[in-house]
C-alpha cells in the first residue's frame, strides 16, 4: 500500500482510485455513525482534499490513515457549523436528494438494514464514546490515532471505547429480548 500512496504522490490516477477504493467505504460509515445527512457529499470534500494534499503528505499506509481520518473529522465539524449558521439565518437547507436504485440482491438489502441498525445503535452512544467507537471500530484507527484525532489520552480512549461497547452490548441484549418475548407464543 506504501507503494500505492507514493505513486498517487506523484500523480497516478489509478493509484489514487485504489487509494479511493480502498478507504471510502470507512469515510462513509464513519460519516453516517456520526449522523451526518450528506456523508457522500463530505466525503467527496475529504477526497478533494486528499488528492490536493498528497504530495505534501509524508509516512507510511498508517500515517496516511490517520491523516485520511483527521481531513474526516474536520470536514465534519466544518459541516456541522454551516448547518448551524444557516439555521441561524433561517435558510433552508437544499433539498436532500433520494437514492431510488433497488439493492442488487436480498442479501445486499439484508447487509444494509443490518448496517443501518449498527449506526442507529453507534448514533444513540454518548458524543465521546460515539467518536472513540466511530474512529477505533469503524474506521478500524489504532488507539493512538484515534487519541490523537480526538485530542484524548490514549488511556482515556481505550476507556470510552469500552464502555461504548458495553453499552451498544447491552443494548443488543435488550433488543434481542423484547425480539423474544414479541415473538413467543
Amino acid at each position: 500500500m506504501d507503494d500505492v500512496i507514493r505513486r498517487a504522490q506523484e500523480g497516478d490516477a489509478d493509484a489514487l482510485a485504489a487509494l479511493w477504493r480502498d478507504y471510502q467505504h470507512l469515510l462513509l460509515r464513519y460519516f453516517r455513525a456520526k449522523g451526518m445527512p450528506e456523508p457522500d457529499d463530505l466525503a467527496s470534500t475529504v477526497w478533494i482534499e486528499v488528492a490536493t494534499g498528497l504530495t505534501r503528505f509524508e509516512g507510511t499506509e498508517h500515517d496516511f490513515r490517520r491523516w485520511l481520518f483527521t481531513i474526516a473529522a474536520r470536514r465534519r465539524i466544518d459541516d456541522i457549523r454551516s448547518l448551524k449558521r444557516r439555521e441561524q439565518r433561517n435558510e433552508t437547507p437544499p433539498p436532500r436528494l433520494v437514492d431510488t436504485s433497488a439493492p442488487s440482491a436480498g442479501d445486499e438489502a439484508d447487509r444494509e438494514r443490518a448496517l443501518d441498525r449498527a449506526l442507529e445503535l453507534v448514533a444513540s452512544l454518548p458524543a465521546a464514546q460515539r467518536e472513540a467507537v466511530t474512529l477505533r471500530i469503524i474506521a478500524d484507527l489504532g488507539i493512538s490515532e484515534v487519541a490523537a484525532i480526538m485530542g484524548r489520552r490514549e488511556g482515556t480512549v481505550r476507556v470510552l471505547v469500552h464502555r461504548g461497547l458495553k453499552r451498544l452490548s447491552d443494548q443488543v441484549d435488550v433488543t434481542d429480548r423484547t425480539t423474544r418475548t414479541m415473538s413467543s407464543p
